[in-house]
């Protein structure tokens, strides 16, 4: 079963790329980069470059459809799995900066009928991953739940109150897990009286101008310009690869490269949220003890070359996504995948490097 993951396995190499001269241009460079992915019969990806508060490239690679032969484009539609996590934790900042609810707050607070072994988390735990709480995706396959059944938050919530135990004492160490968002999004709703999906789009995507962007809480809701998403056929070939599972705070955002770059920009900007958001968003966490840990507010963080990226990655059905920045550049990068076997986040830091070296 494909969750909703952070860090993927590498499924094309690019082993060749560092053998081959070095393009001169940044458009020839990322066609090199994506030359794999650029067949006429095959599932890709779309890639977006933003530098400052202009999109330097757009580029789409391969078929939306299989069955009907409809190409990729730059307007195409993505699940982009995790990678949605920071919008959550966006939303619970805001409900914070409006006196709703505090980040100390403990999660039964606002989540009673979870179990007494939950007493320890707050909702920052949470937002960083450290509460301990196992996976509800995990529980809710060994239960026998497969990923084309039509699954609902409520049951969702009934997985997690049937936990005796966490996996660790809360605050002592860091270990993702879709609950911890999944939870969040149950916090919003019930503090906010509304669904993530309706706060987000009051809050963040309609005042970004986001327009292609939504949370995809019916599984049934038709979505222009999606794309597809495939997965390698056991006989060969491609397979179409989805998910009627209907739980949102850990993905389900559906969205554009074009409206990703709109989000990344607030980072700059403060359009939304203003600079107490940025603020909250900017740094990573620390376990209770005063430890640093590389995840933050739905982002994470690392050092690459002396340069600090944050990024976040997503994976789920055979969706894969990858949203990167370079603060100090100014620089965004968006890789979105309708395919399992690649690794967005591979294409993206090539990219980024890319950019970087024609600048």
């Amino acid at each position: 079963m494909n969750l909703r993951l952070v860090v993927l396995s590498l499924g094309l190499s690019f082993s060749s790329l560092a053998a081959q001269e070095e393009p001169a241009t940044l458009e020839a460079r990322v066609e090199r980069i994506f030359q794999q992915l650029a067949k006429g019969d095959a599932p890709g990806a779309v890639v977006l470059v933003g530098r400052g508060k202009e999109i330097v490239l757009q580029r789409a690679f391969g078929l939306a459809d299989l069955e009907r032969d409809v190409p990729l484009s730059t307007a195409s539609v993505f699940d982009i799995g995790s990678t949605s996590k920071q919008f959550t934790a966006a939303s619970v900042l805001m409900l914070e900066q409006d006196g709703k609810l505090s980040l100390a707050d403990p999660l039964k607070k606002h989540v009673p009928e979870l179990p007494a072994c939950f007493d320890p988390v707050t909702l920052r735990h949470l937002m960083l991953h450290t509460s301990g709480i196992p996976d509800y995706i995990g529980l809710m396959a060994e239960a026998g739940a497969d990923l084309e059944d039509r699954t609902k938050a409520d049951e969702a919530v009934a997985a997690l109150v049937k936990v005796t135990a966490l996996e660790f004492a809360t605050g002592t160490k860091w270990a993702y897990s879709n609950s911890n968002y999944f939870l969040l999004s149950e916090v919003v709703e019930r503090v906010a009286k509304q669904p993530l999906a309706d706060f987000a789009h009051e809050r963040i995507f309609e005042p970004l101008g986001m327009a292609r962007t939504h949370i995809h809480a019916d599984c049934t809701q038709i979505v222009p310009n999606r794309a597809l998403s495939y997965s390698k056929g056991p006989r060969g070939g491609w397979v179409w690869n989805f998910s009627n599972w209907e739980q949102t705070g850990d993905g389900a955002v559906f969205t554009t490269v074009g409206d990703l770059f709109l989000w990344a920009r607030n980072f700059t900007d403060g359009k939304v949220g203003g600079e107490r958001l940025l603020a909250a968003m900017r740094e990573p966490g620390k376990l209770d003890d005063g430890t640093a840990i590389e995840y933050g507010a739905g982002l994470m963080f690392a050092e690459r070359g002396g340069r600090r990226f944050v990024v976040h990655g997503g994976a789920w059905a055979g969706y894969r996504a990858e949203l990167l920045r370079v603060p100090a550049a100014d620089l965004v990068v968006v890789c979105l995948c309708n395919r399992d076997d690649v690794n967005p986040g591979e294409f993206a830091r090539l990219v980024a490097r890319a950019a970087t070296a024609t600048r």
